[in-house]
């Protein structure tokens, strides 16, 4: 059985082609995720030996699973893994005492290194943000 589903014309009037196609396909995505969790939902409740039986409310939880469960990529982990770091490392960084030397003037060299690592820190931490959609 093939579903197909409707949307009509006055929704999509300002759709170019190419956002229709985008919008089908991830419709089509989004339907896959949410037939993917609604077998592991299923699967979770089965008695041994029961036949397979996706019911209304499972798909209901599926698409509350799908929307509460968002994956998380490889490089949305490393991102935040390294900002995190760097945040740290900055904060270690920071002695006030560094940015002077024994002879009283300002230490140009570690203010430098300092101020590189805290604004990468900062960018990376914004980089997160736009990456996790949050």
């Amino acid at each position: 059985m093939e579903i197909k589903y409707e949307i009509a014309d006055d929704k999509i009037r300002n759709f170019t082609d190419s956002a229709k196609s985008r919008l089908q396909e991830q419709s089509q995505k989004y339907t896959l995720e949410i037939i993917s969790e609604a077998e592991k939902v299923e699967e979770l409740i089965r008695e041994n030996g029961a036949s397979t039986e996706i019911t209304d409310n499972i798909i209901f939880q599926a698409v509350r699973r799908n929307k509460t469960e968002k994956k998380k990529s490889i490089k949305t982990i490393l991102v935040r893994i390294i900002a995190e770091l760097l945040l740290f490392v900055s904060g270690l960084m920071f002695i006030p005492e560094k940015f002077i030397t024994t002879e009283n003037t300002f230490n140009l060299g570690y203010f430098v290194a300092f101020a590189i690592v805290t604004l990468i820190a900062l960018v990376a931490t914004i980089v997160t943000y736009f990456i996790g959609g949050e």
